[in-house]
């Protein structure tokens, strides 16, 4: 075969075609390579980066979610705690009072019993031994069939005598008029002034032997704070209509003619307290010169001066003579609303300071 210059010619130059062609098949394929690999950097850097950014907003969204959701599950769990709590203490107010008054008849028609007033604190008008209060209670204890005695729990310091002497002559009265139901006038720690003018009224009266028992005399406490005025620059304009009626201004100098009157109006008081305890003690009182002047005693004391009539306590009365007997307080009656406020009370504050506490 016969192999010609300008054949030569023409393989040399598909030679170097070829070559070419590789070698631009080379270069595209390292440019390709090249394009990836910068695509690759570009997703792996910004684009992934935004991703990382937009999926920690996301995490941060559905967290803050969850947490919103939790405190408004504690809150209502909070609520529903104080409304249970309110629903639970009005039934059983509800009930309480539906058992009191179901005794309360039964007592009425078919039960001996004994008639228990408390009376506890300052006596006189608003107080709490108000005769306005307490000779209603008087009347209701003795109007009911079943009565069998009638205490009065005394825990009392004293304070209007108006009020005192009202209270005493209800008493004598209702002795009067019901002498086969005794009365009894139980001391705890005071029954003093006031509270033993009272007292003094009942059949029997019993005390601790550690019981404050007597103070039987009248005060009226003042100060007066004239030179005080003075001392300060300050002149006091005082206008009245009565040479008296003013006589009791701490910032005047009281007259000796007004200290004579006005020891003359607690004089006589004085001697409507004594009169009344020895009518209601009568003989059982000895002849001691410190039994009117206003001395407290103890119980023990008590007892040896006849001012009261022995050492007992409550409990041991009711347990005691009185035995397997019902037991009735006679309380000053509240709105419905009041009784249910107080119940209330305790009840919604606890709720109330456990849901501060759970925040």
């Amino acid at each position: 075969m016969a192999w010609t210059e300008d054949e030569d010619k023409k393989a040399q130059s598909q030679g170097v075609e070829s070559e070419s062609q590789a070698q631009s098949a080379i270069t595209s394929v390292d440019n390709g390579e090249m394009q990836d690999e910068q695509k690759q950097q570009r997703l792996n850097s910004p684009v992934s980066s935004e991703e990382s950014e937009q999926s920690q907003k996301l995490w941060g969204l559905l967290e803050s979610t969850l947490k919103e959701n939790l405190i408004e599950k504690r809150r209502a769990r909070r609520w529903k705690i104080f409304f249970r709590g309110l629903s639970f203490a009005l039934i059983i107010s509800v009930i309480a009072l539906v058992m009191s008054d179901a005794d309360i008849a039964e007592m009425d028609t078919s039960s001996n019993y004994v008639a228990v007033i408390p009376m506890e604190g300052q006596i006189g008008a608003g107080q709490p031994i108000d005769a306005n209060v307490v000779l209603p209670l008087i009347d209701d204890a003795y109007a009911k069939p079943g009565i069998q005695a009638l205490v009065l729990k005394m825990n009392s310091p004293g304070g209007s005598p108006v009020h005192s002497g009202i209270i005493y002559d209800a008493i004598k009265l209702k002795r009067q008029q019901y002498p086969d139901v005794p009365t009894y006038v139980v001391v705890e720690d005071l029954a003093a002034s006031g509270g033993y003018y009272i007292a003094s009224a009942a059949d029997t009266i019993l005390v601790d032997k550690a019981s404050l028992v007597g103070s039987i005399g009248v005060i009226s406490a003042g100060f007066e704070a004239t030179e005080l005025l003075k001392k300060i620059g300050v002149e006091r304009r005082v206008f009245t209509a009565g040479e008296n009626k003013a006589f009791l201004d701490p910032f005047m100098p009281m007259a000796p003619a007004s200290v004579k009157k006005w020891q003359a109006v607690l004089d006589e008081t004085h001697k409507q307290f004594i009169s009344a305890v020895k009518e209601g003690r009568g003989e059982r009182l000895t002849d001691s010169p410190d039994l009117f002047s206003g001395a407290v005693f103890s119980g023990s004391q008590a007892v040896e001066l006849g001012l009261v009539d022995g050492l007992s306590s409550f409990y041991q009365l009711v347990n005691g003579e009185y035995k397997g007997l019902d037991v009735l307080y006679f309380r000053e009656d509240k709105q419905p609303w009041e009784e249910v406020v107080k119940s209330f009370g305790v009840s919604v504050t606890n709720t109330l300071l456990e849901s501060m506490r759970l925040r």
